[in-house]
């Protein structure tokens, strides 16, 4: 546990003892503070404590089919730019040659407590169908799905 407060504390750039401020719900902790030191955990891939994984990350997954089409890094760069400034953090998952599949990233995304998936192109059809009958958010970028609602 001590390594986990110091990782997270230099990660976010505050004390060890404001992290374990917020990890026990205690005052005294801005609410942005309080934001980043929870996606800092997130991003380090430490488990939430129970009362607070409930509360969903500012991670939003930005899923891409690959990286070799140069349409796709230009879409990452200016989809997770966006997301940066709004207060986002972008996870980027791109499928690789013996890599995880979409649906094996929106599982671990889902793990994660995102806020969000962006797809960007790809085969996010079934994905994206079973996000949003969780109530998760997702956008879909140069990808489309036929009969649906998505922006």
């Amino acid at each position: 546990m001590v390594r986990k407060l110091v990782q997270v504390a230099q990660k976010v750039g505050v004390s060890e003892a404001t992290v374990s401020r917020v990890l026990n719900g205690k005052p005294g902790v801005s609410d942005s503070t309080r934001q980043a030191v929870l996606t800092a955990l997130d991003v380090l891939g430490y488990e939430r404590p129970t009362h607070l994984r409930g509360v969903r990350a500012r991670l939003v997954g930005l899923v891409l089919p690959e990286l070799q089409n140069p349409i796709f890094p230009a879409l990452a760069e200016v989809a997770g730019g966006a997301l940066v400034q709004l207060g986002f953090t972008p996870v980027l998952c791109t499928r690789s040659a013996g890599g995880l599949t979409e649906a094996e990233y929106v599982t671990m995304l889902l793990d994660q407590q995102v806020s969000g998936v962006i797809f960007c192109g790809g085969l996010s059809a079934d994905e994206s169908a079973s996000l949003k009958e969780r109530g998760m958010p997702v956008v879909l970028l140069n990808a489309a799905v036929d009969h649906s609602d998505f922006p």
